[in-house]
């Protein structure tokens, strides 16, 4: 009497039922073209280059670097060979409200390149301070 029961189980769960006509008709291959994909245009850069910068000790210098940003430069000669600069990034609506201020302060070596990570923008310059002159005005 095991045996048959245990025998049914195994007909049974051995049944094969035949595909609808519909999941016949899907097993299609998909189509591919070789055609070339449209050109994208290049990033545009996240660095820009300042170049050598002729700063003096103390005053702000302003470079206008489009698209409504501008960078504000302040230097402070820590000694001959280090120097503090306070670089804001300041990003401007059109109609002038500021929408975005970003401030970092880097120690540098004068006449030595380096970079500036702002997260939207890179800035690569090099410092040049200005010789600073203190003479006596001299009367006649």
């Amino acid at each position: 009497m095991v045996i048959v029961i245990l025998a049914g189980l195994l007909a049974s769960g051995c049944k094969r039922h035949p595909a609808a006509p519909e999941e016949e008709a899907t097993n299609a291959v998909p189509v591919t073209t070789n055609a070339p994909a449209a050109p994208m245009p290049p990033a545009p850069s996240r660095t820009r280059d300042l170049g050598v910068l002729q700063l003096t000790n103390h005053c702000e210098t302003r470079i206008q670097l489009g698209g409504g940003k501008s960078c504000t430069i302040t230097p402070h000669l820590i000694d001959p060979n280090h120097l503090q600069l306070t670089m804001v990034l300041e990003s401007k609506l059109p109609d002038g409200k500021t929408r975005g201020l970003n401030v970092m302060k880097v120690i540098s070596r004068p006449d030595e390149q380096f970079e500036v990570d702002f997260g939207s923008l890179n800035l690569t310059l090099t410092p040049q301070m200005a010789v600073e002159t203190n003479s006596p005005v001299k009367t006649p």
